[in-house]
């Protein structure tokens, strides 16, 4: 990144936290990562590694809009009448509007009967109120190749303009199935075009031939073949 450029990076925006994210913890995965929010970079804290590859997984879904993290608490009372409060994690906003709040858990945790009394009672509170829909993420919602095509998505965010269009314009000459290690080669683009395949499956210009992780092995289909 030459000197230029570096200046006329955006600042990414600060987090939205209300809850405070602590900046270290014992045992661990505490930290942010930044998002793109349309065209300004957001920063988004996260708490334990759970989070965070939660958060990625929302980030990179194609109907994503915003993610805000660690909301304020939301009031309600349980099943006793006892008033109480509840942390979500996140809440996703979709392109069409639809708001949900996430929590966060174990699956061990998010299948006990305390648990599942509890959020059913912070549900009736939040629907209509903060939110349209109420969630609970574990890590058996995350799948390993959707969290392999978060990951890269993510490192391959920012765009390359003129390699993205020369991408482009190069998947659509090819009407088969051709892997991106094959295909980078013909197009005499070489490896530094593989974020930009990428950033092509992830707006839709290339699709994966099957469902597997995308390495330079993996086959790709251009959109007009697609």
């Amino acid at each position: 990144m030459d000197d230029q450029e570096n200046h006329l990076r955006k600042v990414p925006a600060k987090s939205r936290a209300v809850r405070a994210i602590p900046k270290a913890s014992k045992g661990h995965f505490v930290g942010e990562l930044v998002f793109n929010r349309g065209d300004h970079p957001q920063r988004l804290g996260f708490a334990s590694l759970h989070e965070y590859r939660a958060a990625l997984c929302l980030i990179y879904r194609p109907d994503f809009l915003d993610l805000e993290e660690q909301l304020a608490p939301l009031y309600f009372s349980l099943p006793n009448g006892k008033p109480s409060k509840h942390f979500f994690d996140f809440r996703l906003t979709q392109k069409g509007g639809r708001r949900i709040c996430i929590s966060v858990k174990r699956e061990w945790v998010a299948n006990t009967y305390k648990y599942r009394s509890l959020i059913k009672c912070v549900q009736e509170a939040a629907c209509g109120n903060i939110c349209d829909a109420v969630i609970t993420i574990t890590e058996r919602n995350i799948h390993p190749i959707r969290l392999q095509h978060a990951e890269l998505f993510h490192a391959a965010r920012d765009p390359e303009p003129e390699l993205d269009q020369d991408i482009i314009a190069k998947l659509r000459e090819h009407a088969g199935p051709v892997s991106i290690n094959e295909f980078l080669t013909e197009s005499k683009i070489g490896g530094k075009g593989f974020f930009s395949v990428a950033r092509a499956i992830r707006f839709g210009h290339a699709k994966l031939f099957s469902f597997e992780n995308i390495t330079g092995k993996a086959l790709i289909v251009g959109c007009e073949a697609a």
